[in-house]
């Protein structure tokens, strides 16, 4: 009876990938702030600069998901068992 267990690579993220997408995050943000500050005029810019934006970013995250997916079905599968290669 054997258990299916995920990665914890592929549940959690990691730090590495958290600090890459840290200053665009804080850019979105930002478009937030000020697109709740802004001028009626200058609405429509500032929601079409963030809506820009996160459609580039969500784009970009499913490529490099997308680039994973491909790259981890290509990759032999894993033996399991001892590392001599006999049976038994």
């Amino acid at each position: 009876m054997s258990m299916d267990v995920p990665e914890p690579a592929a549940a959690m993220p990691t730090p590495g990938n958290l600090r890459q997408e840290l200053p665009w995050l804080v850019l979105e943000a930002a478009f937030l702030v000020v697109l709740l500050h802004a001028n009626s005029p200058e609405v429509w810019f500032w929601f079409a600069a963030l809506l820009v934006l996160l459609t580039w970013r969500t784009m970009a995250w499913q490529n490099r998901r997308w680039e994973r997916l491909q790259a981890r079905a290509q990759e032999p599968p894993s033996t399991s068992g001892s590392s001599t290669g006999s049976p038994g």
